[in-house]
């Protein structure tokens, strides 16, 4: 059906730790004629996409990188609660100030959901809440290692709250069918959700020669590579690529910042591992050429993390064209990913063994790494469709209840699918 177009309608996405596909689907939104504002929290240290605004972006796109007082303090648990709060009502002021129709607002805090919909709220705004993890599932965990009690009392405490949010939303997406199956077992209303798997920006990860320009400055050229990149948070462990390394003729790259980078490389140190390179982050414009110069690409997520973590640098390796050695549990939907796509072997995270003989496997067979790495790009380039994504949030749009979008928002044009983000 055709419906009017409203030239002041306005969307206002927010991420709270600036992933790459949480800005591709802003622009694209932008693309087709709708006024978006695209937040993220810049003082969040994690591996950013294109969180600020740019040459060639759509006309209708704009773009801020929020701050706080502070540098952001990851491990205090006390003073990350304060910071998230400070942060919370600050990314609140900035939606009043937008005064857009709609929000979505993923990757945060459920301090920082709470404020931003009390501001919504305010302005007669709609609100999504875009679950990416269960974050009273995590919160519980973290403080139930320090102290068994406390964290019972804290799970229960964000669980009753992440409920309450979860059922005043105007609408929720979540990433796999898992989450909508354990949120219809909290008694909210499953069916209502929408499923949108995460997905990587695939004109922004272009599949490149092994030893391009970046690599040959960053890589032995004459050696095997196996790479990590990305965040290495509590739920990956890093002693994984030190098996890798301790074992295997090969240089095993890890792109990271915090703990346990740190940890890596002190314990290399220490074992005389002379194999392992440990480097920060890479922008996000040299990630093509730093995932090109892989010959295996490795993730891991440990088993506590189960089935509702979602690592988007699966979804990256899956675009960059290159084989993927994996440690995920079995039920966990990159798990899921990766075997069904045929694009790399997956062992259980508890599993040495089998991952030093997955790893193996591929460096013996030349072939079956260039063949599991053109699945992946295959299955990148058929699920990873902008357009179709679109279409997804538009419905979804509509279906919160917000005001009306034109027809040349349901329809993108032509730029939409051409160009780049």
């Amino acid at each position: 059906m055709t419906q009017t177009f409203d030239a002041t309608f306005k969307i206002v996405f927010h991420d709270y730790g600036g992933h790459a596909f949480t800005a591709h689907i802003a622009r694209e939104m932008a693309r087709r004629g709708v006024r978006t504002h695209y937040m993220s929290f810049g003082s969040f240290a994690t591996p950013k996409g294109k969180v600020d605004g740019r040459g060639g972006d759509p006309k209708q796109f704009s773009a801020e990188q929020l701050s706080i007082s502070a540098p952001f303090d990851k491990e205090n648990l006390i003073r990350r609660r304060r910071q998230q709060i400070e942060y919370a009502r600050i990314a609140a002021a900035k939606v009043l100030e937008q005064k857009p129709d709609i929000v979505f607002s993923s990757n945060s805090p459920l301090e920082v959901q709470q404020h931003l919909m009390r501001a919504c709220r305010a302005i007669g705004a709609k609100f999504v809440f875009w679950v990416q993890d269960i974050h009273s599932e995590a919160i519980g965990q973290i403080i139930g290692r320090k102290n068994a009690l406390l964290g019972r009392l804290a799970g229960s405490y964000y669980r009753m709250l992440e409920r309450r949010l979860l059922q005043q939303s105007d609408a929720v997406i979540v990433i796999s069918d898992a989450f909508r199956d354990m949120l219809g077992g909290w008694g909210l209303d499953a069916a209502s959700m929408t499923v949108v798997e995460n997905w990587a920006p695939l004109e922004d990860i272009p599949v490149l020669p092994r030893d391009n320009d970046w690599a040959l400055r960053h890589m032995r050229p004459d050696r095997t590579r196996i790479v990590y990149s990305g965040t290495m948070a509590r739920k990956h462990n890093p002693d994984m690529l030190l098996h890798l390394a301790r074992n295997l003729d090969v240089d095993v790259h890890l792109f990271s910042e915090g703990a346990n980078a740190d940890y890596v490389r002190r314990s290399a140190a220490e074992q005389g591992l002379d194999n392992v390179f440990v480097q920060g982050w890479v922008p996000v414009d040299d990630l093509p050429s730093m995932l090109a110069g892989a010959d295996i690409l490795y993730a891991v997520i440990e088993r506590e993390a189960g089935v509702f973590s979602v690592p988007s640098k699966v979804l990256s390796y899956l675009a960059a064209g290159r084989p993927i050695l994996a440690s995920i549990p079995a039920e966990n939907l990159s798990s899921r990913k990766i075997a069904g796509a045929e694009a790399g072997l997956v062992s259980s995270p508890d599993d040495v063994e089998a991952l030093l003989a997955d790893a193996r496997t591929l460096l013996a067979d030349g072939q079956l790494r260039q063949r599991m790495g053109a699945n992946g790009r295959r299955y990148a380039e058929a699920e990873f469709d902008i357009t179709a994504i679109g279409d997804r949030f538009v419905t979804i749009i509509e279906e919160a209840g917000a005001r009306p979008l034109s027809q040349q928002a349901r329809q993108p044009s032509a730029l939409s699918t051409h160009s780049a983000v």
